[in-house]
């Protein structure tokens, strides 16, 4: 865990929503924590080098861009290979999330997650089916969970809302910012400027398109993604196989902690897909007891073994 003082906590509380949409948006958070915003800039860099800030930048609902394709493919290979396997998969360009888990026997045999996200089925299909043919994983038994429901789908602290599924359209220098800023953004005196420079664009026009980005849904928000870890907290992916007659009331129940930030259903007996994100690790089990007791069902968690590549980022 990186150690934090008083004002890095309140700086982080500060962004956690999104920096403001204003020419100087750290002067801006400066004032109104009382302090300088040269030391804000410090701080953010500091925080952004030493990893408890993932990156900065928009961070968008990838349901609104088309990308309704969403599938987990496990499989299940031997834990000698694991590292390997993982390292290949995360070398394919369209694999936007890999990690190894653990199992949970009898239900869950499957020990290597990735992502894989894209506008329709067939094309993800062909995807999968390149990296089970081109690599020795294809010979080990494995599964592809599509999600067919979106329930929840922020940040474990910015709130249950969830957008449309509609899919939004972009003009084209809408589509040249959300390609252009998923990457990254400046932590500077004047952010917008710079990123607006190398979009080729006016820093208001930038800042006034990245409001209605927001407000319409294809950006869930603007700002940084924290790691849980080096703030002293965890992350887990759950599982749970909820009965179809109470699918619905048990989404709710789930939804209605705020530590769950993604919640989907999915094509498999382990139905319902969730991951919780904690300030304290002990929350997770505290926030899996509460869940198995509202709802009467069992709660697998699987939390990351290894991080072989994390960095979804939708081509528009």
């Amino acid at each position: 865990m990186t150690a934090l003082d008083a004002i890095d906590r309140e700086l982080l509380a500060h962004v956690a929503d999104g920096i403001p949409l204003v020419a100087e948006p750290y002067a801006e958070i400066a004032s109104q924590m009382g302090i300088d915003a040269a030391d804000v800039i410090k701080r953010l860099e500091r925080l952004r080098r030493d990893g408890v800030i993932k990156r900065f930048g928009l961070v968008v609902h990838h349901h609104e861009l088309g990308y309704k394709a969403n599938a987990m493919v496990v499989w299940d290979v031997p834990d000698e290979k694991i590292d390997a396997l993982g390292k290949k998969l995360a070398a394919y360009g369209f694999v936007t999330l890999c990690y190894h888990r653990p199992r949970r026997l009898p239900q869950w045999p499957f020990n290597l997650f990735c992502m894989v996200h894209g506008k329709d089925r067939d094309t993800v299909r062909q995807q999968i089916a390149a990296l089970n043919d081109e690599t020795e994983i294809g010979s080990y038994p494995n599964a592809v969970l599509f999600s067919r429901r979106r329930f929840k789908q922020c940040g474990a602290r910015y709130g249950a809302g969830s957008p449309s599924a509609d899919v939004i359209p972009l003009d084209p220098i809408d589509r040249r910012i959300v390609n252009g800023l998923q990457g990254g953004f400046p932590v500077s005196k004047r952010p917008f400027f710079e990123a607006a420079e190398k979009l080729d664009i006016a820093e208001g026009d930038l800042i006034s398109r990245l409001e209605v980005l927001c407000e319409s849904g294809v950006l869930s928000r603007f700002g940084p993604m924290f790691n849980a870890e080096k703030l002293g907290g965890d992350v887990t992916l759950a599982a749970m196989a909820v009965p179809k007659n109470s699918f619905d009331r048990v989404a709710d129940v789930v939804n209605a902690h705020p530590e769950v930030a993604h919640n989907y259903a999915r094509d498999h007996r382990l139905n319902m897909w969730f991951v919780l994100s904690v300030e304290r690790p002990e929350q997770i089990d505290e926030v899996i007891a509460e869940i198995e007791t509202e709802t009467g069902l069992p709660v697998f968690s699987m939390p990351k073994q290894e991080e072989y590549y994390v960095g979804l980022k939708v081509e528009i």
